[in-house]
């Protein structure tokens, strides 16, 4: 094999193994992120006294209007 093709590959291959690395380290606090997000939505609501019953509820009619937007769009 050529020796530019070689260092290629083997640029190409370091660059996988760093990738993976990130990549796992990514993961955990992407998990934290979500964490943390979900509980500053909590004490949002706590400050403001919405249940989180009452959240859901919002978050779901919100859905199913999206979804009679969306099939109006589909329909038309």
């Amino acid at each position: 094999m050529k020796k530019e093709l070689i260092a290629v590959k083997n640029r190409i291959k370091k660059l996988k193994d760093k990738k993976a690395l990130i990549d796992e380290e990514l993961e955990p606090l992407f998990i934290r992120e979500e964490e943390l997000e979900n509980e500053e939505i909590i004490a949002i609501c706590r400050k403001n006294n919405i249940t989180i019953s009452d959240l859901m509820a919002k978050v779901n009619r919100q859905k199913a209007e999206m979804k009679k937007e969306t099939n109006y769009e589909k329909s038309r």
